[in-house]
């Protein structure tokens, strides 16, 4: 299977500002979504538009994503401290 593209809207990146280390491991972990747009976060919730989003917990961040399918896109929609949560 071809990789999926990730898309991260300025809006997201402006908000998270993460240190190197935080950086590399989140910038991993965009790479494994384009490897493998089918896998789970650490839980689920619903967006403002009732869709189901995965969360993924990555040290001090957690990753708000959704694979379209049709699109071969991974949508990551937030990035915020996970303490924020």
């Amino acid at each position: 299977m071809a990789p999926y593209r990730v898309l991260i809207t300025r809006e997201v990146l402006a908000l998270a500002k993460p240190g190197w280390r935080e950086r590399q491991r989140l910038m991993n972990f965009l790479e494994t979504l384009a490897a493998d747009p089918f896998q789970e976060g650490d839980f689920q919730e619903k967006d403002d538009d009732g869709r189901t989003v995965e969360v993924k917990i990555l040290g001090q961040y957690a990753v708000t994503f959704w694979a379209d399918h049709a699109l071969k896109e991974v949508k990551v929609t937030k990035m915020v401290k996970a303490d924020m949560e």
